[in-house]
This record gives C-alpha cells, sequence and structure tokens, in this order.
C-alpha cells in the first residue's frame, strides 16, 4: 500500500478493512492511509510520517523507524493478492479461535439455556469469513453476457416458470415455481390430503427435476411415507396395500417405482418432538452436505419451540417457530 497507493489501496478497500490486522499498529496505519487515498493526497514515506506526527499517533505506531521498515519489508507490490489472502486467512483463524473461547466461556456457565447455546455457537461457527462470499464487481461486457444467457433460457422455456417445478402445471403458473427463500404453507382441515399433496411435490422435485429434498416428518414414521411415495408413483392404492389385497399386475408397477425411488436424493427424518433448533441445526447440515433445494415439514403445530417465553403461550411459539424456518 505504501509503494504503489494509487492501484494497491483500492484493491485492498474491497478485500479487507482495519480489522483484518492483529497489530493495533497496523490498524491505525492502514485507517490513515486509506483516508489519505480517498481525500486524493499524495503518499509516500515523507508525507506518510508527517501526517502521523500531525496526528500524534507517530509514536504510538512505532515512530519513523517503523514506517521505514513498513516501506523496506516488502520488495514489490506485484504480489499484493497472495499477500491479502495470507491476511484474510489470519483474520479467519483469529475470529474461528475467539468463537470457540467465547462458545468454551459460555458453555461454563449458561446450564440452562442449552438448545439455545447450541444454536448460536452453530451460526457463530457458520458466520465465521462469511466475507469471503461477497460479490465481486463485474465489468459491462460479464453483465452483458449473463443477461443474454438468461433472456436465452427465458426463451427456451416459453412460459416456463422461473423456480422449482412443484409437478402441479396451474399451481406452477400461479406461483412461478418455489423460490429461494419463500416458505409455504399448506393449510387444510385434518385428513384432506396435505401430506399427500406434500409428498407428490417431493417426488416430483427428487424424481423428475433430480435436485435434493430434505423431509422432516413429525407424525408418520419414514416407511409410512416411502410406502406413500411408492404407492403414488406405482399408481397403486395405497389402501389395498395396507390391507395385503395387491393385485398381481400392480407388483411390476412397484417394482419400477422402487427403482427410480431408490436413486432420488430424498433425505427423510422421522424423530418425533422436533424442536425449530434441532430443524435447522439438521437442515444446515443437510445443506452443507448435501446441497439440499426444499425442505418440507410435516407438520407445523407440531414443532417445538425451545424459548423458556414461548412455551405458555401458544400463538408466540407459533410465530418463533415460523421466523425460525
Amino acid at each position: 500500500m505504501l509503494i504503489s497507493p494509487r492501484e494497491i489501496i483500492a484493491e485492498c478497500v474491497e478485500k479487507i478493512n482495519e480489522k483484518y490486522f492483529y497489530i493495533p499498529a497496523h490498524q491505525t496505519v492502514y485507517v490513515v492511509l486509506v483516508e489519505l487515498w480517498n481525500a486524493g493526497q499524495g503518499i509516500d514515506l515523507i508525507t506518510f510520517t508527517q501526517v502521523l506526527r500531525d496526528r500524534n499517533v507517530l509514536e504510538t505506531v512505532g515512530g519513523a523507524a517503523f514506517i521505514t521498515s513498513l516501506f523496506t519489508f516488502v520488495p514489490t507490490a506485484a504480489n499484493v493478492t497472495y499477500y491479502l489472502e495470507i491476511v484474510r486467512d489470519k483474520y479467519i483463524l483469529r475470529q474461528i479461535i475467539a468463537a470457540c473461547t467465547e462458545s468454551v466461556r459460555r458453555s461454563f456457565e449458561e446450564q440452562d439455556e442449552v438448545n439455545n447455546l447450541l444454536d448460536e455457537v452453530e451460526q457463530k461457527i457458520f458466520s465465521v469469513g462469511e466475507d469471503r462470499f461477497k460479490g465481486h464487481v463485474l465489468t459491462m461486457k460479464d453483465q452483458v453476457m449473463e443477461a443474454i444467457e438468461a433472456i436465452e433460457q427465458l426463451y427456451e422455456r416459453r412460459g416456463g416458470i422461473t423456480g422449482i417445478s412443484t409437478g402441479f402445471a396451474e399451481l406452477d403458473r400461479m406461483t412461478n415455481g418455489l423460490h429461494e427463500s419463500e416458505m409455504i404453507v399448506i393449510a387444510a382441515r385434518p385428513s384432506m390430503g396435505k401430506t399427500a399433496l406434500a409428498m407428490n411435490i417431493t417426488e416430483h422435485v427428487a424424481i423428475n427435476e433430480k435436485l435434493p429434498v430434505a423431509v422432516f416428518s413429525l407424525e408418520m414414521s419414514s416407511q409410512q411415507l416411502v410406502q406413500r411415495l411408492l404407492c403414488s408413483r406405482a399408481r397403486v392404492n395405497l389402501q389395498k396395500v395396507r390391507d395385503g389385497f395387491l393385485a398381481e399386475r400392480d407388483f411390476p408397477s412397484l417394482t419400477a417405482a422402487a427403482s427410480k425411488l431408490a436413486e432420488a436424493q430424498i433425505f427423510i427424518d422421522d424423530s418425533a418432538g422436533l424442536s425449530i433448533l434441532e430443524l435447522r441445526a439438521k437442515a444446515r447440515r443437510l445443506k452443507a452436505q448435501k446441497d439440499i433445494k426444499l425442505i418440507v415439514v410435516d407438520y407445523l403445530q407440531l414443532l417445538r419451540s425451545t424459548t423458556r417465553r414461548a412455551q405458555d403461550n401458544r400463538q408466540l411459539e407459533i410465530s418463533e417457530i415460523s421466523a425460525g424456518l
């Protein structure tokens, strides 16, 4: 930054800030350099040393000798990308250490709200180094190429949907498919087919769209759900299967459906009495390991909230569960 301020400081500002430096003196030097660059002032050894002296921070950072040593420390500014990576890596390691140390301290102190603590610890670890995924600025050429690709895809779909298809054409037309970050609630009276509809969508997304799906079933066992999926896929009456009155002609259809289902990426968790914290932890893990694109929860009212204030108030509990989802 001192050797080639005009080009390098711009790159540094995009990727790091003063918090990335461990030594306070380096933080001060960084902040002053960025301020001078932002003001369009010239930066060299003499002017920079003078600015630090005028601000009464020269001795704090280590004196003129320290600034001179910074100038001579790096032979060239050409490898700035590698140096930035080193600074960022060490900062992320310190973040991990801080998050873990804080978690250890709280684990000794907070013995009551264990599930809440677990959720917070998970979130802290997941948020470490999130800045690695900051969007980078694209040139107009890149933007135009992306726009053309998107237009071509829309042309190929011709009235098709932008989200994940549910397999129900009319529903897809009304909703434009299922999109990221949406929570969709299927509401109806008991025994009206809510689970059947949800499992039909699951089956379509996993088998026809070939996307990984997570299913959290708090009411039915995984075996019951798989039987439903098999019968739906094979077009076989589920009641007949349960009663054992299957026709021989149904077996080839069931076998064909079984081979299709066996290849599908459907991950069923039938843990009863699941809390929203446990569900989020499991969903995070499935997202990290399997990159799931759809989460099905059957059903909302059977989920539990773990906070004390929600346990006495059902309305509050449902709103907390919804927010958690």
